[in-house]
């Protein structure tokens, strides 16, 4: 069976990644007082941060329209038997509903939408694994087995280094943002299919991070699977450098790698984001 794979910027997937690997990549949308630009395709992950760095207001994003997602099934429906179409998740984007519309219309029988309920390295990860799946000749069931298998066991911890993005954009009241900053308070928050959850607030960015670290270290106990840690980040690369460092140092056998943040993330966590992102070594599991 012939499967294309179709995702949005929102999982990771810079334009450049994409054409390689023929996957069809859908651009959501960033936004600088009023002017839209196709993530990756106007405005590539570097341009946003400067971008957003030079700006006296906090830019927003938006899901991809339907027109987009209608013209991209519509201009690859006949070249396979069926699609996959795999987007962040619907918690925080409109992508999945859109998208779950525009394949109604164009053919549902063959266009599959599949929500990783994750946002960007960990919906990275999902979209590759469906990719390689795909090269290696495998079926449409087992591939949308091994990704409901790798989404329920996907996790993230990062800490936002300031709250001053996510409380312009309106996701936290203005006053406690104010307050947490004005005490050094620094939210680490665990993401999965559960949702976005604050796991714990934390004075002083030293020691966050180091909470952080435990938090990864617990939840790496748990696993029975092989896996893999990728570090994440903002804008602060030399930052994510000495965070693998450290993690290589307690667990050598990593191989993860550092994976800049795009601006659907980028526009509400601003460029101090740090974090772990743990999903399961596809490559050592047999499902």
């Amino acid at each position: 069976m012939n499967i294309g794979i179709v995702t949005d910027t929102g999982c990771n997937i810079s334009p450049a990644e994409a054409e390689q690997l023929n996957i069809h990549l859908v651009p959501l949308e960033l936004i600088f007082d009023g002017v839209a630009y196709a993530d990756g395709f106007e405005l590539s992950i570097e341009e946003f941060y400067k971008m957003m760095e030079a700006s006296e207001s906090v830019p927003t994003s938006s899901q991809p329209t339907y027109g987009a997602f209608y013209e991209m099934y519509q201009e690859i429906v006949d070249q396979y038997d069926k699609i996959i179409s795999i987007h962040l998740s619907s918690e925080i984007s409109g992508a999945v509903e859109t998208a779950r519309m525009a394949a109604n219309d164009v053919d549902s029988s063959k266009i599959s939408i599949f929500d990783t309920e994750l946002v960007s390295v960990l919906s990275r990860n999902l979209v590759l694994e469906a990719k390689k799946l795909v090269d290696a000749g495998q079926s449409y069931e087992q591939i949308i087995k091994r990704l409901e298998y790798g989404k329920e066991r996907s996790v993230a911890y990062i800490l936002f280094g300031s709250l001053e993005n996510v409380t312009k954009s309106g996701r936290v009241p203005g006053l406690v943002g104010k307050f947490a900053e004005l005490i050094q308070i620094k939210p680490i928050v665990k993401v999965s299919t559960d949702g976005f959850e604050v796991e714990k607030m934390v004075r002083t960015s030293k020691r966050a991070f180091k909470t952080m670290q435990s938090f990864v270290s617990n939840y790496i106990d748990t696993l029975d699977d092989p896996y893999i840690v990728e570090v994440a980040h903002g804008d602060i690369l030399k930052r994510a450098e000495d965070a693998r460092e450290e993690l290589l140092q307690k667990y050598p056998e990593q191989k993860g790698d550092i994976h800049q943040v795009a601006g659907v993330v980028g526009v509400h966590s601003g460029p101090d984001l740090i974090g772990f992102a743990i999903t399961p070594d596809f490559s050592e599991i047999e499902i």
